[in-house]
């Protein structure tokens, strides 16, 4: 089972939006996850969600992406599903005195960026736990 994607951004045109990445590997590991199921004899998810974890530069932002077979479906099927979708995400910053294109290369980043990788690592495992085979 695939409980956790890291994605590298290799958007050419607008690499600091790297949302339809995250979203579309979710949905395939969800489709991936449910072929595993069923070749398992078990019977295939109706919705899961999955953390994600994507880097712009050297700044993490992180996701949770809830993928349901509606949406597998409408995916697959090229269609626009009917429910709408909500992605959880939290982009790291310093606030906004500080610029935007800081990352871990600023040690003041790098501590909060790890505070968060820490706290989604709890977050993810949470929903882990209901999907482990």
């Amino acid at each position: 089972m695939m409980v956790l994607l890291v994605l590298q951004d290799k958007t050419v045109f607008n690499a600091s939006q790297p949302e339809p990445q995250v979203i579309a590997a979710a949905i395939a590991a969800y489709q991936n996850n449910n072929e595993k199921r069923q070749f398992r004899s078990l019977p295939p998810l109706d919705a899961m969600t999955i953390p994600c974890i994507t880097m712009v530069g050297t700044r993490p932002i992180f996701y949770l992406v809830p993928v349901t077979e509606a949406l597998s479906v409408a995916v697959a099927t090229g269609q626009c599903p009917e429910a709408r979708t909500t992605i959880v995400r939290c982009v790291t910053s310093l606030g906004h005195n500080h610029r935007i294109s800081q990352g871990m290369e600023t040690p003041e980043y790098r501590r909060v960026a790890f505070q968060r990788f820490l706290a989604f690592k709890d977050l993810a495992k949470e929903y882990w736990q209901t999907f482990i085979v």
